[in-house]
């Protein structure tokens, strides 16, 4: 017990890890299981962590400590939930929808001629902001079954470098005032993928960071292509940054998840439906925050769809990574 402080040699997380650990055995605590949460810059892991006694033959008692990083378990449970919560709303919402705005406009058309100028103008106005705030709810019905929706891939052979740069040129047009810097990777050729949504994860990306520069005086936006060969397959990385306020600490782990957003404007899904999209492609993505400030924003996809097949196939297993201390 007394050597596991000189374990931790500047790592955030395993010092949050061994002062978990000493405070139980402090405590008298010899045999235990439970989940233990570490924070640090790069985000929250979560440990199932459990301890155990073993008596060594010298007569000293030593323990022995095993732990499941369930981060990726619980991550896949909660997005299973939001899209359970996102397919009823939708089909709760917007039911009604249709129905409300109709008779807004029927009411309109209705009584609108055979009415005093000063009842018409309380009539008009009425009716436009119920069909008004219909249609945000439809907007939001729409962002539901998107994050709901199930995948129908449509895979076919693209140029992701030509694609980055058609988003690219469509926001440097749409945002002038945004200094949009495009760095792609020769080596990132053709790549086997659904053409329309790796666009949408572009377009959301770039979005998200354009929110987050509005009010910064110099905005620039970089995005780059690389590409990166792991033991099992090759992969395209596309990496947004922006020199933003960056994700806040508390929120870093989490972006990803719906209705989770430092933003006031926004549904709350644009980051959730980007992940999920990621997935469905076989890829994973990360946030964290630049060194010189900014967020950036990291998108793996595998170069061939049959990576992308192997890779459901393995998570299906739902293997868990299970170290001895």
């Amino acid at each position: 017990g007394g050597a596991l402080p000189d374990l931790t040699a500047g790592n955030e997380r395993l010092g949050q890890f061994v002062a978990a650990l000493v405070v139980r055995f402090a405590a008298g605590r010899e045999e235990w299981r439970e989940q233990l949460d570490l924070d640090s810059a790069s985000g929250r892991r979560t440990l199932m962590c459990a301890c155990t006694p073993q008596p060594g033959a010298d007569g000293d008692l030593g323990y022995v400590i095993v732990f499941d990083d369930i981060t990726t378990l619980l991550q896949a449970q909660r997005d299973a939930a939001w899209g359970e919560v996102a397919r009823r709303l939708a089909h709760e919402i917007k039911n009604p929808l249709t129905p409300i705005q109709l008779s807004a406009e029927r009411m309109r058309r209705r009584f609108l001629g055979s009415m005093s100028p000063q009842d018409a103008e309380v009539l008009e106005r009425a009716t436009r902001t119920i069909v008004q705030q219909v249609e945000t709810m439809q907007q939001m019905v729409n962002a539901f079954s998107e994050y709901a929706r199930a995948p129908e891939m449509r895979i076919t052979r693209f140029s992701l470098n030509q694609l980055a740069s058609e988003v690219v040129d469509l926001y440097r047009s749409h945002d002038p005032r945004v200094e949009m810097r495009l760095e792609l990777d020769e080596r990132v050729d053709g790549i086997e993928a659904d053409r329309g949504r790796v666009r949408q994860i572009l377009n959301n990306l770039v979005i998200n960071a354009l929110e987050a520069l509005d009010g910064v005086a110099s905005p620039r936006l970089e995005i780059a292509t690389r590409s990166e060969q792991a033991a099992d397959a090759r992969y395209a990385v596309v990496t947004v940054c922006d020199n933003g306020p960056g994700i806040p600490r508390e929120l870093l782990g989490r972006v990803f998840d719906p209705y989770v957003t430092s933003k006031p404007k926004g549904t709350g899904l644009g980051l959730a439906i980007v992940k999920k999209m990621v997935e469905e492609h076989g890829g994973r993505i990360d946030a964290d925050n630049r060194p010189e400030g900014g967020a950036r924003i990291r998108v793996v996809l595998p170069v061939t769809d049959s990576t992308r097949s192997a890779s459901g196939t393995r998570e299906r297993r739902g293997e868990l990574r299970r170290e001895i201390v």
